[in-house]
């Protein structure tokens, strides 16, 4: 669990910088909910402003040598488009975000149910970190699923909490795993001594 082997073979644990970036971008959108959504909606907006832009550069440079390709220029309008209305029916946007988030957790917690079977089925002492870190986004995700269309401010908020929680939970297993592998290693190096 949370061990992985680098290119060279070499063991490697998982980060615990994700779990505490978590916890730091959560703070803003429990703070400051509607700020947030805001300029979640305007990230969307300049996003697709600059795929557009890109798009129909590439379409233009390749026109000049007589290598145009349509499909640039169309999908670059269509995101013009889809920027446009990102900056001025941000509303609309927003009114599809709890279901959006309630998908992402649900789907971040099916991703790790096999994890925390493998960890139960192995007996490894950071089982129930692992376990908390499965079921809470599980039942958040679920939660936002069964009421998708409710306060928009509510969500962001309940969205941060649940990230706070997933990225404690994460963190606790992260710690319990590294000190599993370090109480492993002496008791190794303790038995060929």
């Amino acid at each position: 669990m949370f061990v992985f082997f680098s290119s060279n073979g070499n063991r490697r644990s998982s980060s615990i910088w994700i779990p505490i970036l978590y916890i730091l971008f959560a703070v803003p959108l429990i703070l400051y909910p509607d700020i947030a959504s805001r300029l979640f909606c305007l990230a969307l907006s300049i996003g697709s402003f600059v795929y557009a832009a890109a798009r129909l550069l590439r379409y233009a440079r390749n026109a000049k040598h007589g290598w145009a390709y349509d499909g640039d220029k169309w999908v670059g309008i269509v995101f013009i488009l889809i920027g446009l209305f990102c900056l001025f029916f941000w509303r609309v946007i927003l009114s599809f975000l709890p279901l959006t988030l309630g998908l992402l957790l649900l789907l971040d917690g099916l991703m790790k149910l096999p994890l925390a079977i493998d960890a139960f089925q192995m007996k490894f002492s950071s089982r129930f970190a692992l376990l908390a870190s499965t079921v809470v986004p599980l039942l958040l995700g679920l939660i936002l699923l069964l009421n998708p269309f409710g306060v928009t401010r509510l969500i962001i908020r309940f969205f941060g909490i649940s990230l706070i929680a997933d990225g404690i939970c994460e963190l606790v297993a992260s710690i319990f795993d590294r000190r599993s592998r370090k109480d492993s290693n002496n008791w190794h190096n303790s038995y060929h001594s």
